[in-house]
């Protein structure tokens, strides 16, 4: 089977998004395992842009038809990997993406649900995340921002099994800022990293 791991690119107040990081390491240090395990794992960055996301994820299946999407993405002030179970249909007025634009609507989908549940185990994936080191929370909140509209859109878009993980900063080589130590440690969240696409390829499997 085919799993689509995808990062976000920087945007304003994240010159270097730690998403994009963890998924180039992921891909780097576990993707023969995984295929070893017939998961093939392909992944991509996408734009932080409200006005390019739609045509970027509508390119990504078509091209490549994965049978299951895990999104990750920054949430700069949480301290826990969040697991994130649903996804809401809007967009901030005012908030700028990469391109320095706003939402042209406050609807990612005007019509549409206003809430759309996450298609995965989320507990079930809670519970390896927080076995593989990491401090781990479920979320009903994916924000009002690119993250939020690129679930959305999946879920709207697919009936692929999909979900979406949020991860805090990265702790840095300086001297931390305080509280910076509470944040997990990369290689932590590497490791959730891994048990959840491992969980999610499962449930694709048994929805085949």
């Amino acid at each position: 089977m085919k799993l689509l791991v995808t990062a976000f690119g920087p945007f304003p107040g994240m010159p270097r998004n730690p998403s994009g990081m963890l998924v180039a390491t992921l891909a780097r240090r576990h993707g023969k395992r995984l295929q070893r395990l017939g998961i093939t794992l392909v992944t991509a960055e996408l734009p932080v842009v409200y006005a390019q996301i739609e045509g970027t994820l509508d390119h990504l299946y078509r091209a490549e038809k994965p049978d299951a999407v895990l999104h990750v993405g920054v949430a700069g002030r949480r301290r826990a990997m969040s697991v994130e179970t649903r996804a809401v249909n809007r967009l901030h007025p005012l908030r700028q993406d990469a391109s320095r634009h706003v939402a042209s609507s406050a609807s990612i989908l005007p019509g549409t649900a206003a809430i759309l549940p996450a298609r995965w185990p989320a507990a079930a994936l809670q519970a390896a995340m927080r076995g593989a080191g990491a401090r781990t929370q479920l979320s009903i909140d994916a924000g009002d921002y690119v993250c939020n509209q690129t679930l959305y859109l999946t879920l709207a878009r697919t009936r692929l099994p999909a979900g979406f993980i949020h991860i805090p900063r990265v702790r840095g080589r300086r001297r931390f800022s305080k509280g910076s130590t509470q944040l997990p440690r990369f290689e932590d969240m590497l490791a959730a990293l891994l048990c959840a696409c491992l969980v999610l390829s499962v449930r694709a499997r048994r929805q085949a």
